[in-house]
């Protein structure tokens, strides 16, 4: 484990995953983080990549042959190299190897960066192409915030506040966990709402074309929490585990550049929406940044 520390916070990263696993508030004595308890949802803040969601049977076609690539990809099972590691910033590096060729036939180097200043945490990720042709792949955050920074708090709690008043939009999940590509329009005109489990008795709540850039998850009675910066991300999507049932004391707010298959979508991953195409040579760069208060 990898830490992170100044007069506010202390963070604690994972080498599997490059996962940022607990982000603790010195004066407020809370922790921010989901626990990971697997009775839940095992993970805290995996990082999605070389796809986003869940390709139709797990399978898809590169150059016409069939590779299975798993739900969310592979680098959140992988152990990354430190590179660098002082107070403020950890640096973590994961090169494509022997054995991912048998799912991903591509060469790639993936850097996470996690710098710490303040009440706040940036993440920024790096996808370098060294390969002769162009890199087809999606990445995607997926922090799970607590919604129980005090003992006693419900998750009803919380609510979930957007960063302007407007009529949004929903693509929805069908019974195979593909996106269906069609507007549905999310409540009535609104910035903020209060959780309940019942948005997720189906799966994630996935907000397309960038209409989102900034959530904050917050305590309606005690003002805690935390909010995330994701200017640039195309889609971000709320999701917490099995929400008919269980009833899981978590929130992930997932900034992502891509997503599950469409319902109908195309067999080859080049031609997949959501799917980006990085040239020989060059180096895809994007960043997030999380605020505890």
């Amino acid at each position: 484990m990898y830490h992170l520390e100044n007069e506010t916070l202390k963070i604690a990263i994972h080498g599997v995953g490059a996962e940022l696993k607990s982000v603790k508030h010195k004066q407020h004595a809370i922790d921010y983080m989901w626990r990971a308890d697997p009775e839940f949802w095992g993970r805290t803040s995996p990082i999605l990549f070389p796809i986003v969601g869940r390709l139709t049977n797990n399978t898809t076609l590169i150059n016409g042959q069939i590779y299975e690539i798993m739900q969310h990809g592979f680098a959140r099972d992988d152990v990354f190299d430190c590179v660098h590691h002082d107070a403020n910033s950890a640096h973590f590096v994961l090169h494509a190897q022997t054995e991912h060729q048998a799912r991903y036939p591509f060469n790639f180097v993936l850097s996470v960066i996690y710098r710490l200043t303040e009440n706040s945490l940036r993440v920024t990720w790096h996808v370098d192409n060294p390969n002769a042709c162009s890199l087809p792949f999606s990445i995607g955050a997926h922090p799970a915030f607590s919604t129980q920074l005090h003992a006693d708090d419900q998750f009803e709690d919380y609510n979930v506040i957007f960063d302007t008043h407007q009529q949004y939009h929903l693509w929805q999940l069908n019974e195979r966990m593909q996106l269906v590509a069609k507007d549905i329009p999310f409540q009535e005109p609104l910035q903020q709402f209060a959780l309940s489990y019942h948005y997720f008795e189906v799966d994630a709540l996935v907000f397309p074309h960038q209409q989102i850039q900034q959530i904050t998850l917050k305590n309606r009675h005690h003002g805690h929490g935390v909010t995330v910066d994701f200017k640039g991300f195309p889609e971000v999507a709320l999701w917490t585990a099995d929400g008919k049932h269980k009833r899981s004391p978590f929130l992930c707010i997932e900034p992502w550049f891509g997503h599950a298959d469409l319902e109908n979508g195309a067999p080859e991953l080049v031609n997949k929406r959501g799917i980006m195409q990085l040239g020989s040579g060059e180096r895809f760069t994007a960043e997030y940044q999380i605020v505890f208060f």
